[in-house]
């Protein structure tokens, strides 16, 4: 059968191959949410194909529902991408804590946590007894006690129970609020529960505590130096 350039161009053979090149172009891409677009273009190609061109009710109804479908699972994306706006709270706690996390992932976390307030003088973690929560101090400040003397104090954007938290040791030392304080708080095993399958939050969490426990150790240093 001779084929003209012609056949090429009318919308019958436009619309059926370019929903099916669509399909196979959709496989390539490289992240979730360009599949879903461009299987979504796929599908309007097939509902435009079934419906004005050749009338065929049944691929009709299956390409709206493939349109539906993705649809659906790109606007969820796009929501749970873009939520809602941190805090000013949460905010200090992703730049600090955690800024390898995007906006959504740091949303994700703060589900194993709750936003509470100490009054001044209450015990975060006490000397020699094992902390099954992880503190991030948002305003306020802790005092740091070992054997009843300050070595140190925390304050906004500092974490506390590092130690408890990652390797199940008793705290060396005891962290009382010298302030009414505000902190988010993460019990230990609702926290791990969470990261379970969780890698990049596993890996930020763990980077965090690090990133704690060595910048302590190097103001406890200062400190050394200074007498």
């Amino acid at each position: 059968m001779q084929l003209f350039p012609s056949d090429f161009l009318n919308t019958e053979f436009v619309l059926k191959n370019l929903g099916l090149f669509l399909l196979v172009v959709a496989i390539g891409m490289p992240t979730l949410f360009t599949v879903r677009l461009v299987a979504l273009v796929a599908g309007l190609c097939g509902v435009a194909f079934a419906s004005v061109v050749v009338y065929e009710p049944t691929v009709l109804f299956w390409s709206a529902i493939f349109v539906l479908v993705n649809l659906i699972y790109i606007l969820l994306g796009r929501t749970r991408k873009f939520g809602r706006a941190l805090s000013k709270d949460e905010q200090l706690f992703h730049r600090r804590a955690v800024p390898m996390l995007t906006d959504s992932q740091t949303r994700m976390l703060l589900t194993a946590g709750h936003w509470t307030k100490l009054a001044s003088g209450e015990e975060l973690t006490r000397q020699g007894e094992t902390a099954s929560e992880l503190y991030f101090i948002a305003a306020g400040k802790v005092d740091i006690l070992v054997d009843g003397r300050k070595v140190a104090e925390c304050g906004p954007g500092d974490l506390v129970g590092e130690i408890g938290i990652s390797t199940g040791e008793p705290a060396m030392a005891t962290a009382v609020s010298a302030t009414p304080v505000r902190c988010l708080v993460f019990e230990s095993e609702r926290l791990y529960r969470l990261l379970d399958g969780r890698t990049e939050l596993l890996v930020a969490v763990e980077t965090a505590v690090q990133s704690s426990l060595r910048e302590k150790l190097l103001r406890a240093n200062e400190r050394a130096v200074r007498g």
